[in-house]
């Protein structure tokens, strides 16, 4: 359960970019322009990532260090979050009652022999939350972290406030309109699939080590369909660029979130240069 709960001068953005899509490789970007007095810094994460292959540049260091605040997909300082978390995971079937029985014992099996947990016992979690347990034999590591658990450290040694650009149930709404039945059945489809998902893993990751957030966006979007890349991203991501301005009007702010919300046409970075903000990849020295 633990792991579970375990993102300047007053120049307005010049015409000629409204509306262009980033094609710099760089996880960092800064928020400028528009009236506001000091710019604020967006961060590309990965939410699962082996300790090793956690790696902040000097140059991000820096520009957090400028901030006042971190915000992230959600407020992780929040104490009532990991009790939120696990009400709403609690299901009123049990997973052997949403699968045939033979699916039902290859996903038993996988579980006892990839993550050592037995189905049986976890099978009153809805089967999305399930996907969870799967993530050290994914990744090939037995603690993966998240980079915004890094940064929260980061901001409690520098006193800073944190806070979450929406709320668990604005989150958690996104699984709630996919109906248990259906959530059992991508389970076992991502169990039956799994060296592949593995393998699709490990390029995402290589892109993301390669701060090619372009790439990642298209990877992201090759594994959802149509209407779940609306859900999980861009209805998202339209959301918090209306919160965004109003946020860096008032304090100089670390923004951090997924690196598959910033690219793309539909994307942070260019939904917020269509709102006359200046939007610049800041590069690794």
């Amino acid at each position: 359960m633990k792991k579970i709960c375990c993102y300047l001068i007053f120049c307005l953005l010049p015409l000629l970019s409204l509306g262009q899509e980033p094609n710099e490789k760089t996880l960092l970007w800064e928020i400028s322009g528009n009236g506001l007095q000091k710019s604020s810094y967006l961060y590309g994460t990965i939410h699962v990532i082996c300790p090793d292959d956690l790696k902040i540049s000097a140059t991000t260091k820096t520009a957090f260090n400028k901030t006042e605040q971190l915000y992230l997909e959600l407020d992780l300082d929040d104490p009532e979050l990991s009790a939120q978390m696990q009400r709403s995971m609690a299901s009123n079937t049990h997973l052997k009652n949403l699968l045939k029985a033979n699916d039902y014992e290859q996903l038993a099996s996988f579980f006892k022999d990839r993550t050592g947990y037995s189905i049986d016992m976890l099978g009153m979690i809805k089967p999305f939350y399930l996907l969870s347990y799967t993530y050290s034999p994914m990744i090939g590591c037995n603690q993966p972290i998240s980079v915004e658990k890094h940064f929260v450290e980061m901001a409690y040694k520098q006193n800073k406030n944190i806070f979450g650009l929406e709320t668990l149930q604005d989150q958690l709404s996104v699984f709630e309109k996919i109906s248990q039945r259906k959530q059992a059945d991508m389970l076992l489809g991502y169990i039956k699939d799994f060296e592949k998902m593995q393998e699709s893993f490990q390029v995402m990751l290589k892109e993301y080590k390669e701060e090619n957030i372009n790439a990642l966006v298209k990877s992201s979007s090759n594994a959802y369909s149509e209407r779940y890349e609306y859900l999980l991203l861009d209805r998202r991501n339209k959301y918090w660029v209306k919160k965004i301005p109003k946020i860096s009007q008032e304090k100089s702010t670390f923004f951090a979130v997924g690196a598959a919300h910033l690219a793309g046409e539909r994307g942070v970075i260019n939904l917020l240069r269509q709102k006359g903000y200046t939007v610049t990849a800041v590069i690794n020295e």
